[in-house]
């Protein structure tokens, strides 16, 4: 590794710049040389503290003589053709280093040598003067155990205050233990300085007022026997960086685990709908097949009930993969929280107390009414569970709160836009939680009640983050827990208009193509529609499909088309079916509500939306009112 070579820098006033050079050249002096006619303002660059410097002419010197002390920061060398005793004295008495002849080219190529080196040295005890704002300690062993501490910089007795021998005995050089220090790690320190090695390590140190801090502590012992030289330096700055960073890392990491797991949730949830939507068609089926004094119908009804509860499961599952916010409206907390309580009251131990402090003017929100229900009761509902044992206070409160964009950073889950927001806080007197639990809470599947299947919070923090809201959880063990929720106050809006009655059409003779990949939902759709007139064809995917319509795009008067399917999904199949006729009118059918499947369509023309799992008069109706439309 090569090293730079030091630049001396000289200032030549009415001296001859080629005869410094080359002197320098002689004596290998690395030369930055600059030349300077002598005038009034040359004063101010003589003050140039990149100089190192000055060579000035006697001519010149004696006409600046008189003012040389007021300016000069740098050293001075005169030139002057012949050097007698006056001319040195004066010089000398001046401020000059020296006064050369022009035929003494060495002594002066010496004394720029020596300047180099004078300020290669000022730059070593620069560099050494930077370190005492480290703490500096030297002591020696003690008879008994312990150190006898014999130097101290300014910079350690500032920070470790005055030691009395007393406590010589009980603190280690310059670290002073306290509550929150390692003292595992502090244990083997001293270990190993008993065997006389050098240590070096991180730990929590307190000053003389108390004050916690994180220090890096470094020990070695000195070649005398029995001393040691310790240095110890604030790092506390940069412990809490890397603190703030590993929380960022940590956050990232639940983050992804969350989207992951809610990916795998709506696979999940899109296959269940499909298989529910068989049973709940099927029962339906039945059911109108046979007489209602039938002893099955009693069955068929257990089995439709049975499979509402298993979509309302699903329905869970699809809000944690992705809450479809659907049926967008304005929702005022306050009045749902009157309402929610109804709901939560048959459901709470009698012996916890409900209080509630609401404010008048919370703005509005945005939402789907039942996704903040929920919101809502899966908090009150962990939060009376936590005090389902001793009882206690379940306060709930609203507010309203504008966020500026460097408070929406401090939120730990979600990040909630900058502006007005409405805020809706659940405190319980529960037990409180570790940092550790608050971790974990809302990950998918975890909770800590046995037996729980821990997807209500999971629920809650995806809800929030669809509508771009925050999270923040305040708890401790013994302190119980509060969870604070803030949502975008709703923006103004116009009333939306009153929709049209449509007139009901014939169904008779008319031609649906129902697109799915599982067979039972084809042969549910034939067995639904075909009694009413209706005839249908069916596609088991997108490419076969768009086949069938293209050969019967004359007969087709609707189509139906599941969203998600192998080879080409309902999207891709939709446009390719109006670009062969622009006015067929398409209904999707798929496992979202109206509104999210909007959005994952962006930019598809459907008529209508057919959620599943649906029934067979859902599906009826659905293709009445589709074809309703088209025909008005």
């Amino acid at each position: 590794m090569s090293v730079a070579t030091p630049i001396l820098s000289v200032l030549c006033l009415d001296v001859d710049p080629a005869w410094v050079a080359k002197i320098c050249r002689d004596e290998e002096i690395s030369l930055d040389i600059q030349e300077l006619p002598w005038s009034p303002a040359a004063r101010a660059r003589l003050q140039d503290l990149t100089l190192d410097v000055i060579v000035i002419s006697e001519s010149v010197f004696r006409i600046w003589q008189d003012t040389v002390q007021d300016v000069v920061v740098r050293p001075v060398i005169v030139v002057a053709q012949e050097v007698d005793d006056g001319v040195a004295t004066a010089g000398l008495r001046w401020g000059a280093l020296d006064v050369v002849s022009l035929h003494q080219g060495a002594r002066l190529g010496a004394r720029l040598h020596g300047i180099l080196r004078g300020r290669a040295g000022s730059e070593l005890l620069s560099e050494a003067l930077s370190y005492l704002d480290e703490s500096l300690l030297i002591a020696r062993n003690r008879s008994t155990d312990g150190y006898e501490v014999i130097y101290r910089n300014s910079a350690c007795i500032s920070r470790m205050g005055t030691l009395g021998r007393a406590q010589e005995d009980h603190q280690l050089l310059c670290l002073a233990p306290g509550p929150r220090t390692d003292r595992r790690k502090l244990d083997e320190i001293r270990q190993d300085m008993r065997a006389g090695q050098p240590v070096r390590a991180e730990l929590v140190d307190y000053r003389g007022d108390g004050e916690m801090f994180w220090t890096e502590f470094s020990a070695a012992p000195l070649t005398t026997p029995g001393y040691w030289v310790v240095v110890s330096r604030d790092v506390t700055r940069r412990r809490e960086a890397e603190e703030n960073a590993q929380r960022l890392r940590e956050l990232v990491i639940r983050s992804q685990k969350h989207e992951n797991t809610a990916v795998l949730a709506a696979g999940i949830a899109h296959d269940f709908n499909n298989i529910l939507t068989g049973i709940v068609g099927s029962a339906e089926l039945a059911r109108m097949a046979l007489a209602p004094e039938h002893s099955v119908q009693k069955d068929i009804e257990t089995i439709i009930q049975a499979s509402g509860r298993a979509a309302e499961l699903n329905r869970e599952l699809l809000d944690f993969a992705g809450p479809g916010k659907g049926s967008l409206e304005s929702v005022y907390l306050n009045s749902m929280v009157t309402t929610m309580l109804i709901i939560l009251r048959s459901r709470m131990q009698k012996s916890i107390v409900v209080r509630k402090a609401l404010r008048p003017d919370v703005p509005p929100i945005e939402a789907d009414p039942a996704e903040i229900q929920q919101v809502m009761l899966n908090l009150c509902l962990n939060a009376s569970e936590a005090m389902a044992e001793s009882g206690g206070t379940l306060s709930i409160t609203t507010d309203r709160m504008d966020i500026a964009d460097d408070v929406a950073d401090m939120f730990a889950y979600g990040r909630p836009q900058p502006g007005l927001h409405a805020v809706f806080e659940v405190s319980d007197t529960g037990c409180g939680m570790e940092p550790a639990l608050v971790r974990r809470i809302f990950e998918p599947f975890f909770s800590s009640k046995e037996g729980a299947r821990g997807i209500g919070l999971s629920v809650v923090l995806s809800i929030v983050k669809a509508y771009r809201g925050g999270i923040d959880v305040d708890t401790a063990p013994g302190r119980g827990t509060t969870v604070r929720i803030l949502l975008p106050a709703a923006p103004e809006r116009e009333r939306r208009g009153v929709e049209e009655v449509r007139r009901p059409r014939d169904v008779r003779h008319h031609t649906v193509l129902f697109v799915d990949d599982e067979e039972m939902l084809r042969s549910l759709a034939q067995r639904a529609l075909e009694p009413l007139g209706y005839r249908v064809l069916v596609a088991p995917d997108g490419v076969e499909g768009v086949r069938i319509f293209r050969e019967h795009m004359a007969e087709i008067d609707l189509v139906i088309l599941d969203l998600s399917m192998p080879r080409k999904g309902g999207e891709d199949a939709c446009k390719e079916m109006q670009a062969i006729n622009a006015r067929i009118p398409v209904l999707l059918c798929c496992g979202y509500d109206e509104a999210s499947a909007q959005e994952k369509t962006r930019g598809s023309r459907f008529a209508g939306y057919l959620a599943k799992p649906f029934g067979v008069s859902t599906l009826i109706e659905a293709v009445q009112e589709t074809m309703d439309k088209a025909g008005s």
